[in-house]
């Protein structure tokens, strides 16, 4: 089974490729597993099997406090970047309406 294609869209700032909903990018890849497994189902077994070790292995004190080091260190810049995106909309909001007609 094959991803079904989205349409591009035509308003994205990068015309060489073309903006993508996430959806589609999990479809694709999904795809491309399927096609994988299809094609190779021993190797495709191999890294199912190897994957499922590694998962069980890991701690999982190490694995949350590694998404929690991670989290903490992109709290700040998210925080910042959103700020900033809001305070630039409320003042092209403003400046906006001001403009004489």
């Amino acid at each position: 089974m094959v991803a079904k294609e989205w349409p591009s869209y035509s308003g994205s700032m990068n015309q060489e490729q073309p903006f993508q909903p996430a959806e589609f990018c999990i479809h694709r890849m999904l795809g491309d597993i399927k096609q994988f497994a299809r094609r190779e189902p021993g190797q495709a077994m191999a890294a199912a099997v190897g994957v499922g070790l590694l998962i069980n292995l890991l701690p999982t004190r190490m694995v949350a406090g590694t998404a929690a080091v991670m989290g903490a260190m992109l709290v700040r810049p998210v925080l910042l970047s959103l700020g900033v995106t809001k305070a630039l909309e409320l003042c092209c909001q403003k400046s906006s309406t001001q403009l004489p007609s």
